[in-house]
C-alpha cells in the first residue's frame, strides 16, 4: 500500500513518497510530487503495482439536479470494499466525464459523508444508469470516449427481453428451461391463447415487475390482470390488442406462456438469483425467494411481493442445477453482449422439480437479504480487480 493525497481547495492529487518515483493513477495520469502538505487534504491508501495506484473505478449513475440517483447503499458498500483493498470509486453522471477526467462524488466511509472530487480517467466504468431514457440519451457518448481511451465499460445496457430470449434459446442446455416466447402480434396473441391456459404480456424494456399483464381465456372472452390486482374483461382479441397498443406498439411487448409453478401456501413464488463473473465463469452470489401476496401476476417486491427464506420452501433448492443454468446464462450473454460482470435471474420451479428461467436483469436491484447485499459488494469489487491489471489477492494488506 502507498498513500496518495487529495488537496480539497485546489482539487488536485499529489504524492510525497519520492520525488523521483513516478506514480500513476487511473488512465495516463502521473501523480505530481509535493514535498509538504500546504492545505486541507485527504489521505487515501492505494494498492501500488508497477508504480500504478488503484484501481480507480468510475460508477456511472443517472443525473438529477446537482447530483445523481441510483442505488446509494450499493455505491457505499462498493467504496468500503475498494478502500479495504487499496482502490477508490467515484460516482459520476454522463456530463461529468470528459477526456480530461471525471468530476464526481466520492463517499468517505470513515466520515459517512460524500464530497465532490476530481479524478483522472478511471481504469474501469461500472454502468449503473437507472433509467432506459438515460441510456438512450447518454450511453453512446460515454462508450465512445471510453473506447478511445481503452476503458472497459460494464454492464453494457438494460436487456431487451426479446433479444435476450433469442440469445438464450440458442443454447442447447438452456432452451428446455425457457417458457415459449414470441413477439406480440394479434396472430401470436391468438395462437398463444389457443395453446396455453394463461399467458404473460411483458414490455420488452421494463424492470421491477412493471409493464406485465397476465391473460386468461374465459370462454369467448379474455381476462387481463395487472400487478395492481386490477382485472379487465375484453370481449375479443381485437379489443385486447387495442388496449395493449394504447401505450406502446404491439411489437414493444413479448408474449410468453405462463408456466404453472409449485405454490407455497397457495401462492406463487420464484427464486431471485444474483450472479457475478469469476474469471471465465459466472457463479451464484446469493439466492433469495419472492412470494406473491395480494396479486399473483408477479412476485417482485415493488409490486407487492414478500421476501421469504429458501428454508421456508416446501421443497429443497436444487443448487447444483441452478449453478449450472446460471453459468450457461452468463456464457450465452457474454457471447452476444459486450462486457457482462453481473446479472440477476428470476427462476421458477414446477411441481415436478423443473427450473424455468423467466427473466434476466442486467442491473440487479439491491437484494433485501443482508448477507447477499454484502456478498454482492465483495463480488463486484473482485470483478473490478479482475478486469483491470490488479488482482484482489495481491491487494490484501
Amino acid at each position: 500500500m502507498t498513500e496518495l493525497y487529495y488537496e480539497l481547495a485546489s482539487q488536485t492529487w499529489y504524492q510525497n513518497v519520492d520525488q523521483e518515483e513516478k506514480v500513476s493513477l487511473g488512465k495516463y495520469f502521473s501523480v505530481p510530487y509535493k514535498s509538504e502538505h500546504t492545505s486541507k487534504h485527504l489521505t487515501i491508501p492505494f494498492l501500488l503495482k508497477d508504480s500504478k495506484a488503484g484501481p480507480l473505478v468510475g460508477i456511472l449513475a443517472s443525473p438529477k439536479k446537482d447530483g445523481f440517483v441510483g442505488n446509494i447503499g450499493l455505491f457505499k458498500r462498493i467504496q468500503e470494499n475498494l478502500q479495504q483493498h487499496g482502490g477508490l470509486s467515484i460516482v459520476f453522471t454522463p456530463k461529468h466525464l470528459t477526456e480530461n477526467g471525471v468530476d464526481g462524488f466520492c463517499y468517505l466511509p470513515h466520515h459517512d459523508h460524500w464530497i465532490r472530487m476530481q479524478i483522472p480517467l478511471p481504469d474501469i466504468i461500472y454502468n449503473r444508469l437507472s433509467r432506459y431514457e438515460d441510456e438512450k440519451l447518454f450511453l453512446h457518448n460515454t462508450e465512445k470516449l471510453a473506447s478511445l481511451y481503452h476503458i472497459p465499460v460494464f454492464n453494457p445496457h438494460f436487456f431487451d427481453k426479446w433479444e435476450l430470449y433469442l440469445q438464450l434459446q440458442d443454447n442447447d442446455q438452456l432452451v428446455q428451461h425457457l417458457p415459449k416466447t414470441d413477439l406480440l402480434t394479434e396472430d401470436s396473441l391468438s395462437v398463444f391463447l389457443s395453446t396455453y391456459k394463461e399467458v404473460y404480456i411483458k414490455k420488452r424494456k421494463s424492470k421491477k415487475g412493471k409493464g406485465i399483464y397476465l391473460i386468461r381465456r374465459n370462454g369467448n372472452t379474455f381476462l387481463l390482470r395487472t400487478t395492481s390486482t386490477t382485472t379487465v374483461l375484453f370481449p375479443s382479441l381485437t379489443k385486447l390488442a387495442l388496449f395493449l397498443q394504447k401505450e406502446e406498439a404491439l411489437d414493444s411487448y413479448i408474449i410468453q406462456e405462463a408456466i404453472p409453478t409449485l405454490p407455497m401456501k397457495g401462492k406463487k413464488f420464484d427464486y431471485r438469483i444474483l450472479a457475478h463473473a469469476s474469471h471465465n465463469r459466472f457463479t451464484i452470489t446469493g439466492v433469495g425467494v419472492r412470494l406473491a401476496k395480494k396479486q399473483q401476476v408477479t412476485t417482485h417486491v415493488p409490486s407487492g411481493g414478500v421476501i421469504v427464506s429458501t428454508d421456508d420452501l416446501p421443497v429443497s433448492t436444487d443448487l447444483e442445477t441452478m449453478a449450472h443454468l446460471i453459468n450457461q446464462c452468463g456464457k450465452q450473454l457474454t457471447s452476444f453482449y459486450d462486457d457482462i460482470g453481473e446479472f440477476s435471474a428470476d427462476v421458477g420451479l414446477t411441481r415436478d422439480g423443473k427450473l424455468y428461467i423467466f427473466e434476466l436483469n442486467a442491473k440487479p436491484m439491491d437484494f433485501d437479504e443482508p448477507a447477499i447485499k454484502q456478498q454482492a459488494a465483495e463480488n463486484i469489487t473482485r470483478v473490478f480487480y479482475e478486469r483491470t491489471e490488479y488482482s484482489l489477492q495481491e491487494s490484501t494488506p
